[in-house]
């Protein structure tokens, strides 16, 4: 292999572990604030563009995590300079955003207090059908390139669980919303494209999706 390819391969198999590690980190947290507070449909939550109800899933979730900053009490243009967190389809910033000690920007967005949101495929049954909001991680905070599929990546905040972008069963398919070639793989969605990395990163512990575009859940798995 070239030099190159041997970076990006270090480079690869290095965010593969952090974002294992990153995952263990949310979802454990994620675990102590439902034994704490219930379910999220109990939080008190209202819907995306509700600026509260981000709140509240920040702050019941990122308790239990060590940060190296807190941007959730943090002022708008504070928010920004600190912490950076992605902004929604509308340019606004409707999310509230932590930094972990490893330089890991965690972003917390609502989408439905009832969390009655569906991303199940039909004849599915998922906690995806009782999803309340999205986790984004960005792992290495602001630093570049802060794109999908490379240091960015997402989960569902369901009732019971977190769940990865792109796990088999989800309506934004990892074959179609983790492809180079799909600009726009659900017209609409929020995240242009590559934002259904996630469960693949986490189960076949690979980014080979970034060198290739025949990867498949139920056939090939690896570019080579």
């Amino acid at each position: 292999m070239t030099m190159p390819a041997l970076i990006s391969d270090k480079q690869d198999k290095e965010r593969v572990a952090q974002l294992k590690k990153v995952y263990s980190t949310v979802s454990q947290a994620f675990i102590m604030a439902v034994s704490e507070n219930g379910t999220p449909d109990e939080w008190g939550m209202g819907g995306m563009y509700d600026e509260n109800s981000h709140y509240i899933m920040a702050k019941n979730i990122a308790k239990y995590m060590k940060l190296s900053h807190n941007c959730i009490d943090m002022d708008d243009s504070t928010v920004e300079k600190v912490c950076n967190p992605p902004p929604d389809i509308s340019g606004k910033q409707f999310s509230r955003s932590v930094i972990l000690l490893d330089g890991t920007r965690v972003s917390f967005r609502v989408w439905s207090g009832q969390c009655n949101g569906n991303y199940s495929r039909e004849g599915n049954s998922t906690p995806l059908q009782h999803a309340c909001g999205s986790i984004s991680v960005d792992l290495n905070g602001n630093r570049l390139p802060n794109k999908n599929g490379r240091d960015r990546f997402s989960f569902y905040v369901t009732r019971d669980a977190l769940v990865p972008f792109g796990i088999q069963g989800d309506t934004h398919e990892f074959e179609r919303a983790c492809n180079r070639k799909i600009d726009t793989p659900y017209p609409g969605f929020s995240d242009k494209n590559m934002y259904a990395c996630t469960a693949w990163v986490l189960y076949n512990e690979n980014m080979d999706y970034l060198k290739c575009d025949d990867l498949t859940w139920k056939g090939k798995t690896k570019c080579k």
